[in-house]
């Protein structure tokens, strides 16, 4: 479980905010070199928001650690003020933490081997002592102290990805539902415009999960507008195997994603582009076909942005302006090989692929 312990909220980190505002964001910046070794210092004085940063900057790789995704969690741990006790006891939350610091740590906790860069994560031995039913639920109470002070998206979003799991897992629903209800019946929670009762079911919820999402979403964070876009493509392929009108939801699917890719998010906009090039809409469960939203304009505007903040996904972006827009390329080479280029760096595997066209 996971106590509060004497944590004082924006009272107790408000002190550590406001010197990193003052010596590091005022006379540095956010990307400067100055900025990273003011923050690496005020991180080993123990400032909270400097300790969140400085995990942060090592997490995306901006610095460069040995296993920096274990450093990183340590850093966030400290940030968050969280103290584990030796016999796997139960956390404490410090008196000074920083909430975007718990929400991280919940998010190590959610994905820890399972998924995102952590699936390859090196070893953390407290959370791999834990069951999968206790990571989810020290994931959650870590993301509802985060928004009780700070109404994070990030948070909100997680809190939607773990309701998600509990409506598609009868076990893990009626393992974590009492803890689901103490937390959030009542509407105590902040930022979620829902007021409900009970969860009583695993419907029920799997449709609060969606209200996390949406309310992550509408502050325009892109991997809730992702997990929107998954959730209505699950139900567009089912209504289309049945043979019903899926019209509503493939608008849902496609605001969702142009929501995202309005914002540089290069899984969404690649995502979107291939559904405007093929028509196709595909989930876990099979696909549907709609060749009436085929628009080679629009695809084309999605593949361009997915590349725009490169990452692996980006390099099926350049895949796909190469394989749909052989044309843009006759008359340039040096476009083509800028983009080949693009392509071997973020991804090799797409790079063989691209080679064979």
């Amino acid at each position: 479980m996971i106590r509060e312990g004497e944590w004082k909220g924006r009272e107790a980190y408000s002190g550590d905010l406001g010197v990193y505002t003052e010596e590091v964001l005022e006379n540095y910046g956010v990307a400067s070199q100055s900025a990273e070794r003011e923050i690496i210092r005020l991180a080993d004085m123990g400032n909270c928001v400097a300790l969140k940063l400085y995990a942060d900057m090592i997490f995306y790789g901006k610095i460069i650690r040995k296993d920096p995704y274990v450093t990183a969690f340590e850093l966030y741990l400290r940030a968050a003020g969280i103290v584990i006790p030796e016999d796997a006891g139960e956390w404490m939350i410090g008196e000074k933490a920083y909430p975007p610091a718990l929400w991280a740590t919940a998010y190590y906790l959610l994905d820890y081997r399972r998924g995102s860069v952590l699936q390859h994560c090196g070893e953390i031995s407290c959370i791999e002592a834990m069951s999968r039913e206790t990571r989810l639920k020290h994931a959650f109470l870590l993301a509802v102290s985060c928004i009780r002070d700070t109404p994070l998206a990030g948070a909100l979003n997680l809190l939607g990805r773990v309701l998600q799991e509990c409506a598609e897992d009868e076990a893990l629903f009626k393992a974590l539902r009492p803890e689901l209800e103490r937390q959030l019946s009542g509407g105590r929670v902040p930022g979620l415009a829902i007021e409900f009762k009970s969860i009583e079911t695993q419907g029920e919820c799997g449709v609060i999960a969606e209200e996390f999402f949406r309310a992550a979403a509408s502050e325009g964070y892109v991997y809730a507008c992702n997990n929107l876009a998954a959730r209505e493509a699950a139900r567009i392929v089912k209504l289309y195997a049945a043979g019903k009108d899926a019209k509503a939801h493939i608008e849902e699917y496609i605001s969702a994603l142009a929501a995202a890719a309005g914002r540089y998010e290069p899984y969404a906009a690649n995502r979107l582009g291939l559904f405007y090039i093929t028509g196709e809409i595909k989930s876990e469960t099979g696909k549907a076909v709609f060749p009436s939203y085929v628009d080679h304009s629009r695809a084309k505007e999605c593949f361009r942005k997915a590349c725009v903040c490169p990452d692996k996904h980006s390099a099926w972006a350049y895949y796909n302006l190469l394989k749909y827009y052989p044309r843009d390329y006759e008359k340039d080479i040096d476009l083509m090989n800028e983009h080949m280029d693009q392509i071997k760096l973020l991804d090799p595997e797409v790079y063989d692929l691209a080679m064979e066209l």
